[in-house]
């Protein structure tokens, strides 16, 4: 009898066409709810997810038949690996698939606001051609802070490698990573020396809301401010309050803490809509680990760890 594996999520043909060559039943449900998860998970032997659906205890102890989840890209917070163990269930992700693209974005959003391009391309859009306000601030020379050099932290630090940058990095779970260009540091030091923070963190207990007032209070050098980790990682209403105290230079962000905005309160909103309104700040929808080269990746990176190719 072929195994049968739940695909939650839009993924790549080639993870299709591979489950099928390899003999698996595939149930493709890229837009299945929670609840409809929940009356077809006893069926499953395996489970591929991304961060749309909450794979919490209650319906892992319905998964009788379930031997591993894959994780589409990074992070695992949605799904209750603690209790996955209990039952012997493997639990899997793929973030060297989309490592690359979110160490490139993470450089693409700093070069947006460090030049001005996209504030810039607004005036000319409404007309205005304004040369000295938009002066840009080089790269060059600069200090950079990556906090977490996990997947993504080390991707946007080997982006920066052909820049003349000097790169501070905080990880309170690796040590050795120093190099030439690259040197430890305390979050203390970051605050206090960086031109640019990158925050590249998983989301716990321990980072959520892991840049909030304190945070932005501790800022010497009023920086660049980017975040393409969790949403949840940064307090929203304290970086309204850091631009609104001009405690950074500007912020480039990738994600919020709730996805997509149509879920939005009317408060939420009131805030999004407030940080709009910095031409220093730019928000893209989630988008920094979602190239065409890693929606490939993470699928062919996810099977080689499943040892199913």
């Amino acid at each position: 009898m072929a195994l049968k594996i739940i695909i939650t999520a839009p993924v790549h043909p080639f993870l299709l066409d591979t489950l099928k060559e390899k003999g698996y039943t595939t149930q493709y449900e890229p837009t299945i709810s929670y609840e409809a998860l929940m009356d077809c998970i006893d069926t499953a032997n395996g489970l591929i997810v991304t961060t749309r659906l909450k794979i919490d205890a209650t319906i892992l102890a319905k998964a009788n038949q379930l031997k591993w989840i894959g994780r589409i890209g990074s992070g695992m917070e949605l799904i209750d690996t603690e209790f996955a163990v209990t039952k012997n269930i493997l639990c899997v992700s793929s973030p060297e698939g989309n490592r690359t693209t979110v160490g490139e974005h993470a450089l693409g959003l700093l070069l947006s606001l460090m030049n001005r391009i996209h504030s810039a391309y607004t005036e000319v859009r409404e007309g205005k051609w304004i040369r000295d306000a938009n002066r840009a601030d080089e790269l060059t020379g600069k200090t950079v802070g990556i906090i977490g050099l996990g997947n993504t932290g080390a991707a946007f630090a080997k982006v920066l490698s052909g820049f003349d940058v000097e790169i501070l990095a905080h990880d309170i779970y690796k040590t050795g990573f120093e190099t030439a260009q690259i040197k430890a540091a305390s979050l203390k030091m970051i605050q206090e020396k960086a031109d640019v923070i990158s925050l590249h963190l998983p989301l716990n207990a321990l980072t959520n809301y892991y840049a909030n007032e304190a945070f932005f209070k501790g800022l010497q050098k009023k920086p660049y401010f980017i975040s393409t980790c969790r949403g949840a990682v940064t307090d929203a209403n304290a970086l309204l309050k850091a631009l609104q105290n001009q405690q950074i230079r500007g912020a480039g962000i990738d994600v919020l803490e709730k996805e997509p905005i149509s879920l939005h309160t009317s408060q939420e909103k009131a805030v999004l809509e407030a940080l709009m309104m910095y031409p220093n700040f730019i928000l893209t929808p989630h988008i920094a680990g979602y190239s065409h080269e890693a929606y490939y990746k993470m699928s062919k990176v996810l099977l080689e760890k499943l040892g199913i190719i």
